[in-house]
């Protein structure tokens, strides 16, 4: 997922994105949630948009950010699947190519159930500043 989320920003004249152990922990916390609440949102279990950063260690009063999330069963829920679905969904789109991120984070979990599907993939990237 990363070499190409960074592709897509190269192919359009974007610098690459560098790795963020912090906003990998707030993915990790995202899909957990999301999983565990059966509720595919950004705020799963009622829990607030910037509970995951503070939780770890992403400070959102230094920091802006942005989240794509995407669910999907076999070839859908692959990461190049996730990545051609996010570039034709224009809010996903202007996450994934926005000049401002310096930084990026991803989440990868398994869940035998979501919103009614069955074997789901679940992706979850972060984007923020330095």
């Amino acid at each position: 997922m990363r070499c190409l989320l960074n592709e897509a920003r190269r192919q359009h004249g974007l610098r690459a994105l560098r790795h963020s152990r912090a906003l990998d922990r707030a993915a990790g916390l995202r899909a957990a949630a999301i999983r565990r609440c059966q509720d595919f949102s950004h705020t799963p279990c009622g829990r607030s948009f910037g509970s995951v950063y503070t939780a770890s260690g992403y400070s959102l009063e230094t920091h802006s950010v942005a989240e794509n999330l995407a669910w999907g069963t076999g070839s859908l829920g692959s990461a190049a699947g996730t990545v051609r679905s996010w570039l034709a969904s224009p809010e996903h789109r202007q996450n994934m190519l926005d000049g401002g991120w310096r930084k990026f984070g991803v989440a990868v979990v398994s869940a035998p159930r979501l919103d009614g599907a069955q074997n789901v993939t679940l992706w979850v990237a972060e984007f923020g500043e330095p």
